[in-house]
């Protein structure tokens, strides 16, 4: 059995259940909190990657590039069944990859560490089988991504560079063999849950601020430093594991970090491989080339906390959370993680805070950024309808309206209105929502 088949087993027997709290939640079939929405729901599939030729495109890179540039509206990709050996890369924002089976939807490309093999990006196209670059709102789901090169160093399975930000990848498999497999390095806010992940050293390596929840992380190799930690621009910026649970049949150090970090482990399992010696510590990047103190640490090197830890009875895994700005763990959530820049759990669709009339027009003002799927339509006071004309990416939508009739309520007929921005789920505007009242008092000249 190779390492991978090996991995997977482990997997599916470590995700059989997980319990958070009262609730026992099934980890292959879903987690805790938000959901995706149905299969088959709107808004449906933009475009639909098949290897059989059934879908629009036999490859997931095509798809990616046949987003525009500039995109500002929700685009998602449903990738259907099969093994995608590709190289890609994906310089669009407001893009979902969704997979059709955790499992059965793999994404293989093996990419060597440019140490190692200095052809091994010669494509061009990054570090990483999967690579973004300056790819803000960006969800993953369900399916598997791997590189399997076992040549040493950091065989990248994910990385991102560049400004992108509010990355969500759930249900999903991130294998590796080496170093970094799931690094994100843009400084931006990322959000994951269910994840199985393998690899050695730093292969969970978030740079700005991570939520972690309800994942298993399969350490490979006898490292000292496993898990890594950046978070040098903002006092704020943090990496937080929540009911998380860590395996390895080898022995390992949790992890460490360069510069500044803030670390917090809530209710996660440690194995008894843990090294005694093995907590997060404070690492030079390059002795070669040494940085003044100043640069690295502006906040404190030892802002490493725990509550609820479950492992070796080692003094470090005691409870210190009270140290902590949060204090308790019943602070602790995805919301809580990103201070109020970002809640990838939200539910609640888009907001409609305004209308107004003029030059034949309605104007549905939203307090974010929408995009418009299908054939929206508003209902007006005498019956009849202003059809949806532009605005989709933006928060302001136009509908055409001939009669001076207010507008009442939103008919989606069959489309939907969701938020662009990226989330655990897609929050959708309800089919029926009323205009505020008095919203269309204000024409618009």
């Amino acid at each position: 059995m190779s390492r991978a088949d090996g991995g997977r087993l482990l997997r599916r027997a470590l995700a059989l259940t997980v319990r958070i709290g009262a609730a026992v939640v099934a980890w292959a079939g879903g987690s805790a909190g938000a959901q995706a929405a149905p299969v088959g729901a709107w808004p449906k599939a933009d475009y639909v990657v098949a290897a059989d030729g059934t879908g629009d495109f036999t490859t997931v890179q095509a798809a990616l590039d046949a987003v525009p540039k500039d995109n500002r509206e929700r685009t998602v990709i449903r990738i259907r069944n099969g093994v995608y050996r590709e190289h890609l890369r994906l310089e669009r924002s407001f893009v979902t990859l969704q997979g059709e089976d955790r499992a059965r939807t793999r994404l293989e490309f093996e990419v060597h560490d440019p140490r190692y093999d200095p052809d091994g990006a010669a494509a061009r196209r990054g570090l990483a089988t999967l690579n973004l670059v300056d790819a803000s709102d960006v969800v993953i789901e369900d399916l598997t991504i791997e590189n399997p090169s076992t040549r040493g160093g950091k065989p990248f399975a994910v990385f991102s560079r560049g400004s992108g930000t509010r990355v969500v990848i759930q249900r999903a498999d991130i294998l590796g063999r080496g170093g970094d497999t799931l690094s994100l390095w843009t400084r931006g806010l990322y959000y994951h849950r269910d994840l199985y992940v393998t690899g050695t050293y730093h292969f969970v390596g978030p740079r700005g601020t991570c939520y972690l929840a309800d994942s298993v992380l399969e350490v490979l190799g006898p490292v000292s430093n496993a898990l890594f930690n950046e978070g040098m621009e903002d006092e704020r910026q943090k990496f937080v594991l929540q009911r998380c649970r860590l395996v390895s049949r080898v022995p390992f150090g949790l992890g460490s970090h360069f510069r500044d970090a803030a670390w917090y482990f809530i209710a996660c399992e440690f194995p008894e491989t843990l090294r005694p010696e093995g907590k997060i510590f404070v690492a030079q990047s390059n002795p070669a080339r040494p940085q003044p103190a100043e640069r690295m640490f502006k906040w404190g090197t030892d802002r490493v906390y725990f509550s609820g830890a479950k492992g070796p009875a080692y003094p470090w895994l005691r409870d210190n959370l009270e140290r902590s700005e949060a204090r308790s763990a019943a602070a602790i959530d995805a919301a809580w993680t990103f201070g109020g820049a970002w809640d990838p759990e939200r539910t609640t669709g888009p907001e409609l805070v305004r209308a107004a009339r003029g030059d034949g027009a309605v104007r549905l003002v939203f307090a974010e950024a929408v995009t418009v799927k299908g054939g929206p339509r508003l209902r007006l006071a005498d019956g009849s309808f202003a059809v949806y004309r532009s605005g989709s990416g933006t928060a302001e939508l136009e509908f055409a309206a001939a009669g001076p009739a207010a507008p009442v309520a939103l008919e989606l007929a069959g489309g939907a209105i969701v938020a662009s921005q990226a989330g655990a789920r897609l929050r959708m505007v309800a089919d029926g929502a009323p205009v505020p009242p008095g919203a269309a008092a204000a024409v618009e000249r």
